[in-house]
């Protein structure tokens, strides 16, 4: 199993959403935590240290931007990947508003993109910004 000992933190608001992306972790043998928005999720940083912290971007009282600074301030070097489905946040590839985030995911993504990117964070796979591909919604790791 891929995730076998690593921890994960989830943070979505929806909790279908939420729901699916821990069932896949899970089932790849991440240990899995959740927090429902920003605020949630940085009392479970408080607790504890994680491999890699997934977070949506947009959330009701704290925002996934928010968090990652956040998150990137009380544990540096902890990975975090952003979702969204907002294709303007997803498309920047400047790097100036997202350099802190080890990589994008837009949203919807496959259980494949989301386990390829949680695995590299977890195992502390350098960030790399891929190729443009015209047209494509996979995965975008931020330089």
């Amino acid at each position: 199993m891929d995730g076998y000992g690593k921890r994960v933190l989830v943070v979505e608001d929806d909790q279908d959403v939420r729901g699916m992306i821990c069932l896949t972790l899970s089932d790849a043998g991440y240990n899995v935590y959740e927090a429902s928005d920003g605020l949630e999720a940085v009392d479970a940083l408080k607790r504890r240290r994680y491999d890699a912290v997934l977070t949506d971007y947009h959330m009701p009282r704290m925002d996934g931007l928010e968090l990652l600074d956040l998150a990137t301030a009380m544990w540096p070097g902890t990975p975090v990947i952003l979702a969204s489905s907002d294709t303007l946040l997803t498309s920047q590839t400047d790097g100036a508003l997202l350099a802190p985030a080890y990589a994008v995911l837009e949203k919807p993504f496959e259980p494949s993109q989301l386990l390829n990117a949680v695995r590299s964070a977890a195992e502390g796979a350098p960030k790399s910004m891929p190729p443009p591909r015209e047209g494509s919604d996979a995965y975008h790791a931020v330089a």
